[in-house]
């Protein structure tokens, strides 16, 4: 490529990476293997279409949790307690992928800082994933996110990415194992109709509803057994969902978020807001809030006197921790390794515990499950009822959140009879949002499940284990 198409493909990326409604992603990054919930997937595009791709290196980024909000299009006031659920498990969500050239093995996010006085979330991407985000010149796909944000299911946002990557090639094929093995659900459908309906077909489907691209699939079988899928891709006819850009990410301006949280701090130690502005036009925000949370530490033991001098110095510090505290960290690390025997120990008892807790839950969910089917068998009227209040919770004037999210999560395009028990236990065994909320109802309507959680009582109790662990 000559140097005058090069700086017109750098321009474009650029363009690109100011876009709020498209993302660059690395293709490795695309067919990785990980598994993110619809939530999880939308707050990491959410992160990535404020990312700039054009910076060498990851700076942390804000998630106002409102704008968030707009962003996926949800109402009601629980999404701060549910999305900081969220944001905590993605910090132990792993990507892994390996080629001929590279193998990736990381976490999605590095860690989370919430601000309690801002409702909202710093979040950091590892920098194990910066050549597959950030200065890309080759092997990516350009993701436009209004074809995601109106899906519901994870497989449908996963199949999405991977049919624009390979939109140029028209068709690609995947063994059905290595694309359990890419979603990581390798374990969870053993039989491959499950699979294809509750996955392929289901993606696909949503996909026709609502994104420029969806697919078709033929089977490829060895004697009965499919092994592989080949899919072919096609252009939707159907037009993009309009969104307001202003609506993605509001107004707000991450670094006076960051410049207030820390002059708050400060603020009554002879600094004022002035002083915070040009530590932050100075230094990277990790050595300001380290070297403010130590000033702070020291002042509280009683060792400063000049705060607001002593302040100025340790923030512009880049290797804040002084010898004394080097030795005391020697000395916490002597009395650790005193600890270590025991510690081993002390793990191996519990890595015991933990398994038989683990048990306990099983066997109380699958006999919960159990009384839940029975209970629906049993009488016809009651998913009818359920599936009536499940319609006014979440289409009323303040929708419940958890039920807007189980009607949304509920399928109708099963191999089933529309509004029939069949249906409903189709979507009720695939646990997930909409069983939740089932779940919830049904505790509230029969003892039963009262007397199933008295007989687990007692197991609990000898466990160690706290009521609401297991309930």
């Amino acid at each position: 490529m000559n140097q005058p198409e090069t700086s017109k493909r750098e321009q474009a990326l650029v363009a690109i990476s100011k876009d709020p409604f498209r993302v660059i992603k690395g293709n490795p990054l695309i067919e990785a293997k990980f598994e993110l919930t619809p939530i999880q997937t939308k707050l990491f595009l959410f992160l990535l279409a404020k990312l700039d791709t054009t910076k060498n290196s990851f700076e942390p980024m804000i998630v106002v949790v409102k704008d968030f909000q707009k962003f996926i299009g949800s109402k009601g006031d629980s999404l701060y307690h549910h999305l900081k659920k969220e944001v905590e498990k993605m910090i132990g969500k792993r990507v892994y992928y390996k080629d001929d050239g590279v193998e990736l093995n990381s976490s999605l996010i590095s860690g989370y800082m919430y601000l309690e006085n801002e409702g909202a979330f710093l979040v950091e991407f590892p920098s194990l994933l910066k050549p597959f985000l950030l200065q890309l010149k080759e092997n990516f796909t350009v993701i436009d996110i209004r074809n995601i944000l109106g899906l519901d299911s994870s497989y449908a946002m996963r199949f999405y990415e991977i049919c624009k990557e390979k939109e140029r090639f028209k068709t690609f094929e995947y063994t059905v194992e290595h694309l359990k093995e890419m979603f990581s659900i390798e374990n969870k459908y053993k039989n491959y109709f499950d699979f294809k309906v509750k996955v392929i077909v289901q993606a696909r489907n949503e996909l026709k509803e609502n994104s420029e691209l969806y697919f078709d699939f033929d089977e490829i079988k060895q004697g009965k057994k499919v092994v592989s899928l080949r899919f072919t891709v096609i252009k939707n006819k159907k037009n993009l969902q309009h969104i307001d850009d202003t609506s993605l990410f509001g107004t707000t301006n991450a670094t006076e978020i960051l410049i207030n949280e820390v002059f708050e701090l400060v603020k009554n130690h002879g600094i004022n807001l002035r002083t915070v502005q040009i530590w932050f036009e100075k230094y990277p925000f990790v050595q300001i809030k380290q070297g403010v949370d130590y000033t702070l530490n020291e002042n509280k033991k009683g060792r400063v006197n000049d705060v607001a001098s002593y302040l100025q110095k340790m923030v512009a510090t880049s290797d804040l921790v002084p010898q004394v505290e080097k030795q005391k960290q020697e000395q916490i690390k002597k009395r650790q390794q005193k600890k270590i025997e025991i510690e081993i120990d002390t793990k191996t008892q519990l890595a015991d515990q933990e398994q038989e807790k683990g048990k306990l839950k099983t066997a109380y969910f699958d006999q919960k499950k159990q009384l839940a089917i029975d209970l629906l068998k049993a009488n016809s009227e009651i998913y009818l009822n359920l599936m009536n209040q499940l319609t006014l919770e979440s289409k009323g004037d303040k929708p419940n959140l958890l039920a807007e999210l189980a009607y949304k999560n509920y399928r109708q395009n099963t191999p089933f009879i529309t509004n029939s028990l069949d249906e409903f236990l189709f979507n009720f065994n695939q646990e997930g949002i909409f069983q939740s909320y089932i779940f919830e109802q049904m505790t509230i309507i029969f003892p039963d499940f009262q007397r199933l959680k008295s007989l687990f009582l007692p197991q609990i109790l000898a466990l160690g284990m706290k009521e609401v662990e297991l309930f």
